[in-house]
């Protein structure tokens, strides 16, 4: 089969298409042709080796879209010809936190796509049944690549993590993003006044067009001081930062007394000074992603599916192209996010 495979750490050029043998199904593992796959920018962050857990050589690619085409011995949730999309990692099913509801925190979880196991830039990918979950059949393929670490990542950590409720004033960088654009759609649908910060003014119609109230362009990040003073030196409730070191000073700086930031992005590895004492004078709270439950992405499914969120997708590639995918997000020129197509 045909696969994108990063032999070590480095630059986009370490991206090089390679003939592989097909994955050999094991138990309670099935075979997923792969139809679509996103590419975010955890994807680059792996690249580059900031993540310590992932070993090389391997197949990049955090988020897919597929069909079923094989399964293994002992698979019970899954049979040939299911739509599916993947989830981070593999949990075990029974521990307390699964049988809790959420097993995101299992005790062993394992098998996470491109980092640890071979990821969704290739023809098929090998997937622990329990990574899994059903795709509704009136989505198409490309846009389900985008559902669970960019559409539905931005849904939960709005709705869920920064608790938005109607009348509240929200801000979002990177707001033009995969998980930007989410975040501003998922504000706005929540009955929020939202500010979206771009770094480039050609997309501020884009983000209107989403819903975005006031759009802000700014590459300095001092974007507080227009915040403040848009808000008569109030303030906005809530931050959902899809950006990271860069921005979050000025989005704590952009907050109103008691207000909470959610930090879900982090495009570089660089180290954040806060000023504590201004955390604690104005009772600020600092919010780590809450990524995405298996119940959050059935019901930013049926959203996308209803048409009450409409998920960004810049461009569509071939995989082939991968590494020009990677160039196109570090020079910040997507708009929503990049598919590729096997």
């Amino acid at each position: 089969m045909k696969a994108i495979v990063l032999e070590r750490a480095g630059p986009p050029e370490n991206l090089s298409m390679q003939d592989l043998p097909m994955p050999h199904v094991t138990s309670r593992h099935v075979l997923v042709k792969v139809r679509a796959c996103g590419v975010g920018y955890r994807d680059l962050i792996d690249r580059r080796g900031d993540m310590p857990l992932m070993r090389t050589p391997i197949v990049p690619g955090h988020e897919f879209a597929g069909e079923v085409v094989e399964v293994g011995e002992n698979v019970q949730r899954w049979r040939s010809g299911d739509r599916v999309l993947n989830l981070y990692t593999a949990s075990c099913g029974h521990c307390d936190q699964c049988l809790g509801g959420d097993e995101r925190h299992c005790r062993a979880l394992s098998e996470s796509f491109g980092l640890t196991v071979n990821g969704g830039y290739a023809e098929y990918v090998l997937a622990h049944e329990r990574a899994l979950e059903a795709l509704l059949p009136e989505i198409p393929w490309d846009v389900a690549a985008t559902l669970y670490s960019a559409t539905g990542v931005g849904f939960n950590n709005t709705a869920n993590a920064a608790r938005v409720r109607p009348g509240e004033r929200v801000l979002v960088t990177g707001a033009s993003g995969g998980v930007g654009s989410a975040a501003v759609q998922t504000a706005k649908l929540l009955g929020a006044t939202v500010w979206a910060v771009t770094s480039s003014a050609t997309k501020a119609g884009d983000l209107q067009a989403l819903g975005a109230d006031e759009v802000i362009v700014s590459t300095a990040g001092d974007f507080h001081k227009q915040v403040i003073a848009a808000t008569n030196g109030e303030g906005v409730d809530a931050a959902i930062d899809c950006v990271g070191a860069p921005t979050l000073n000025a989005s704590l700086r952009s907050l109103r007394p008691h207000g909470r930031v959610v930090v879900v992005g982090n495009l570089d590895a660089r180290r954040v000074e806060l000023n504590l004492g201004y955390l604690l004078v104005r009772s600020l709270s600092i919010i780590g992603s809450d990524n995405i439950t298996r119940a959050a992405l059935r019901q930013v499914m049926q959203l996308v599916r209803d048409g009450r969120i409409k998920p960004r997708i810049h461009e569509r590639l071939p995989l082939e192209r991968a590494a020009d995918a990677h160039r196109l997000l570090e020079a910040r020129g997507a708009t929503g996010r990049v598919v590729l197509i096997p």
